[in-house]
């Protein structure tokens, strides 16, 4: 999973998986750690952002999340 772009309910790419939050008691994923998509996340200065694992709706060449990820204005 960890490189997979992530892909919003409006088809927007708003990053890709840079790691997973594992819990080994129950042998399952808490949390996605998102690398945010952009110019800024190609010169190393994206943010990451921990996304809730109930928030994926599926995974498969891409990951694919419910609703829209907000983004901070800036």
């Amino acid at each position: 999973m960890i490189g997979k772009e992530v892909i919003d309910a409006s088809g927007d790419q708003v990053g890709v998986v840079k790691d997973l939050d594992w819990n080994p008691q129950t042998n399952s994923a808490k949390y996605i750690l998102l690398q945010e998509a952009g110019l800024s996340a190609k010169i190393g200065l994206g943010d990451n952002k921990m996304l809730p694992i109930d928030r994926v709706e599926s995974i498969g060449d891409k990951v694919l999340i419910k609703g829209k990820l907000l983004k901070s204005e800036d």
